[in-house]
């Protein structure tokens, strides 16, 4: 395997170049090695499957075979991918633009150049080997040569990077979109001093705290230093930032603190610098930058009050369990040692966490004899034993979990808790009197502004006005769910699903508007509302639910927003935000939904989560495909042992039939209907189903007839998933489309438009086929009789162009034809009312079907001609 990267916190010319180094070598992956700035984050957000891009843990490193390497030549910048550095089956090729540093890269094949951008580097090599260059990579290449030569203003730009941009624009690159995508808040020089500050910075924890040291120099002076390390303090995340730079013939040090963890003005107050415990600066003459900073590092080391450490509090040694470990034989280690939770180790390395929750569901639902490694999480956090517990508290907090595994380098060497932490954090909790702690929550934002632009005026007037009545009521509201994803994905949702911290009884009750009909299940305390223009808002009780056994129902008792919210799916699904007044728009987020959004994933909340409710794993892959999100890792490993399990073929066919209806009536439903194919789903419910071309051909006809032609087409009430059913099981044998109707329990009425439509298509095209004309008015007489959703599936399942013109053109406008006479009419010529009647209109509709008639005048003399009055009366006489 060849895998291209770059540099962390990669930037536009880092991106650029790892797609123009993509063109070198065709048959590589492209891989960040960390995080990206939040400009290219956005971009490539906006423009997903344009360039496909995947994170190192996506990465099989044992598989790589070359490291192609662009836009930087530092060991230290580019994360994970430094332990393929020396590998003697690894090759490495380097591309870069900057200057030598301290750690560089010793590679196979070197490409450095003092150009403006390493973009320009690879867009030269394309140019000369003649490699086509579309619009759109042409816009990404003269985006990133944009930003790292500043708009081709900075020193270091040369007229090469002038050339390269010149032809890129030949080449169809849109110049006009950069500024919308292109920070350029900094000048050039301050722009090219922050970045030598995150590429020459180093960080180590000293005592306990996180410090980040940096140096670099600029010819000429640049204004706003203290700036550019309080961004370097930021970008990593340190409680101290130290910074040396050279300007002309001075020595400027900045340094920035948390006053509790060292004063920074007496710091350098030795070397007659000043300033506040927290900002402090000094001055210095003809002194190195870098020896300065070493000094100070030393000096650090003697200044910081040691603080506890990580490794004073954890618990060691560990006890762990290994991943083929039986889920009866961890839960009695569990029990005997009193842990709640237990690493999962193979060797020296973690493999996973399996926690007491996660071993009693796997238990109650019989799984004791499965492997660990069927229910443990992957993917586990971890800290280091040199970190301080405010650290480590951060950690905990942030990711919303109990015990952080820790770690001698990647050794396990012990475990921390919260109640560890909480021991040890009190004397720390005790601050001067005079500072006031206010906290912020990672797992709360505002979103008062998205509710405003997302939300229908009617839905936001609705939610106001619920809000309010909770708040009197002495209770809190909460919009939960779906909705609340949609509104920060920016999509329109008209599902309002509100939960209350109380009796959700009791406040429906209180309802009192004109016209508003109010439902209630007093069981379940929920209930719903129905305003009096027809907006629909359902109100549940926070609940949490647990499963006695796989696919039972789950019983119900009040309970916490935050088990109301554990309960839910996943975690984009698990969030919610205030509608009472005094916390009105705050987002509820303890299960990381928000990030799991930024990360397009879907992930479930816990491991027995499709164990309880099989449903899941339709629902899911529903979610994945309309959202264009992707399962987890650990969510797909868990999704597969549930569909190993058998528990989604022992769903009941009601439960099964309302998920497969859900899901055929996605707006597309053909990507999910596929990735049920993938992951074996089909196989499991409907064995025998085979799903061939002709199938998938007929969905995609359905979905595009649906969302092309849907206005015109007759109302099908809610059948229509019934032709993608039919699509689907088109190619099966017919023994097993028996099965598929009865396995789902359909209604008598949806089974005999299943057997109409795969029974009835051959006689169909034989029917409305062939060269010759086929009249309207016959058309519609072969087709009046029938299901409109068969009429439908008939369309897209045959491959005969006629006869699907034919049907569409009946779908379309003649089943809606109707003549301009009626029988009233008739009846005031002069005509007796009865079975003539009905004789006289099926044959003006079918003349008007024909086209043979057109006005009401042409109407009324066929009549009079064919039928006339003086005729029909002496008949009777």
């Amino acid at each position: 395997m060849k895998v291209i990267t770059s540099h962390m916190g990669n930037d536009f010319d880092s991106i650029a170049s790892m797609v123009a180094a993509s063109k070198l070598y065709p048959d590589a992956v492209l891989s960040l090695s960390g995080s990206t700035s939040r400009t290219v984050r956005d971009f490539l957000r906006k423009f997903p499957q344009r360039w496909p891009i995947v994170t190192p843990r996506k990465v099989r490193k044992d598989e790589v075979t070359q490291l192609i390497i662009v836009d930087t030549r530092s060991r230290s910048r580019i994360g994970p991918y430094v332990t393929l550095l020396g590998r003697k089956d690894v090759s490495v090729h380097v591309y870069d633009h900057h200057p030598p540093s301290f750690d560089d890269i010793d590679g196979e094949l070197m490409v450095i150049d003092p150009v403006g951008a390493t973009t320009t580097l690879l867009v030269e090599i394309l140019l000369e080997r003649q490699i086509p260059i579309t619009p759109h990579e042409a816009t990404l290449f003269a985006m990133g040569i944009y930003e790292d030569t500043g708009g081709l203003t900075f020193g270091g730009t040369t007229e090469r990077d002038f050339h390269a941009i010149s032809r890129l624009k030949e080449l169809g690159a849109d110049l006009t979109i950069i500024p919308s995508h292109i920070e350029m808040s900094f000048s050039a020089p301050e722009r090219r001093i922050l970045d030598l500050l995150i590429e020459n910075a180093w960080v180590r924890y000293i005592n306990g705290a996180r410090v980040v040291l940096s140096y670099t120099s600029s010819p000429v002076y640049v204004d706003g230093l203290s700036l550019f390390v309080h961004r370097l303090r930021d970008y990593f995340a340190a409680e101290i930032a130290i910074a040396a730079v050279r300007m002309e013939k001075r020595t400027y040090v900045v340094a920035r603190s948390h006053e509790s963890i060292l004063d920074v003005s007496k710091f350098l107050a030795h070397l007659g610098g000043g300033g506040h415990p927290q900002a402090a600066s000094v001055t210095l003459h003809n002194v190195r930058p870098l020896s300065i900073l070493e000094s100070l590092e030393k000096k650090l080391e003697e200044s910081i009050q040691p603080r506890i450490k990580v490794e004073d509090i954890m618990t060691s040694p560990v006890m762990a369990v290994e991943p083929d470990s039986s889920v009866n034989d961890a839960y009695r280690t569990m029990i005997r040692y009193g842990h709640s939770a237990l690493p999962v180790v193979y060797g020296e390395k973690v493999k996973g966490i399996i926690t007491r929750k996660d071993l009693d569901k796997a238990q109650l639902h019989g799984f004791g004899l499965a492997l660990v490694r069927e229910f443990m999480t992957e993917g586990v956090i971890s800290v280091s034993k040199e970190a301080s517990i405010a650290e480590a508290h951060r950690i905990l907090v942030f990711h919303n979990i109990g015990r952080l595994p820790v770690l001698d380098g990647h050794v396990l060497v012990g475990i921390v808790t919260r109640t560890d932490l909480i021991r040890a954090l009190y004397p720390e909790s005790l601050p001067p009197e005079e500072r006031k702690i206010a906290p912020e929550m990672p797992w709360t934002d505002n979103l008062e502004h998205l509710l405003k632009e997302t939300l229908t005026p009617r839905q936001y007037e609705i939610l106001i006005y619920l809000g309010k009545e909770a708040q009197s009521l002495g209770m809190k509201a909460y919009i939960v769910g779906g909705i609340v994803r949609d509104i920060m994905l920016g999509r329109e949702s008209l599902d309002l699903d509100v939960v209350v911290e109380g009796n959700a009884v009791d406040f429906l009750k209180s309802i009192n508007q004109e016209g508003c009909h109010i439902s209630l299940h007093e069981r379940y305390k929920t209930g719903s509302l129905i305003f009096s223009d027809g907006m629909k808002v359902d109100v549940a009780t926070a609940r949490r639910e647990f499963y006695e056994y796989p696919l039972a129902q789950p019983r119900v008792s009040s309970d916490s927003l935050k088990h109301d919210l554990y309960r839910r799916d996943f975690t984009i699904n698990a969030m919610a935000v205030s509608i009472t007044p005094d916390s009105w728009g705050t987002l509820i987020d303890y299960f990381g939904g928000r990030r799991d959004l930024n990360k397009k994933t879907l992930k479930v909340l816990h491991n027995l989560s499709f164990v309880e409710d099989p449903t899941r794993v339709i629902r899911g892959i529903r979610l994945e495909q309309r959202l264009n999100f992707h399962l987890e890792d650990n969510t797909l490993r868990l999704l597969h042992s549930c569909l190993k399990g058998g528990l989604l073929a022992r769903l009941s066919g009601y439960r099964l039939r309302s998920e497969l209806e859900l899901t055929m009536q996605e707006k597309a439903p053909f990507p999910a209907l596929k990735r049920m194919a993938e992951l074996g789903v089909w196989d499991i419910l409907f064995p025998g189903l085979r799903i061939g071309k002709t199938a998938v051909r007929t969905i995609r006809r359905l979905s595009a007839f649906l969302a092309r032609i849907s206005r015109d087409f007759p109302d099908f009430r809610g059948y229509e998933w019934l032709a993608f059913l039919a699509a689907l099981a088109i190619e099966s044998h017919e023994t097993v489309q028996f099965a598929i109707l009865d396995r789902l329990s359909l209604a008598p009425r949806e089974r005999d438009i299943m057997v109409q439509s795969l029974d009835g298509l051959r006689a169909a095209e034989q029917d409305l086929g062939g060269r010759t004309l086929v009249k309207n008015s016959e058309i519609y007489g072969y087709l009046r009789e029938i299901s409109p959703v068969t009429a439908l599936f008939w369309s897209a399942a045959t491959e005969r162009w006629r006869v699907r013109r034919r049907i569409l053109s009946y779908l379309t406008r003649l089943y809606r034809t109707k003549s301009h006479l009626t029988g009233r009419d008739l009846i005031e010529m002069g005509y007796r009312g009865g079975p003539q009647i009905g004789e006289i209109l099926s044959q003006l509709r079918d003349r008007c079907l024909n086209e043979e008639l057109t006005t009401l005048e042409e109407e009324v003399a066929w009549i009079k001609n064919n039928f006339p009055l003086e005729l029909r009366q002496t008949k009777r006489h």
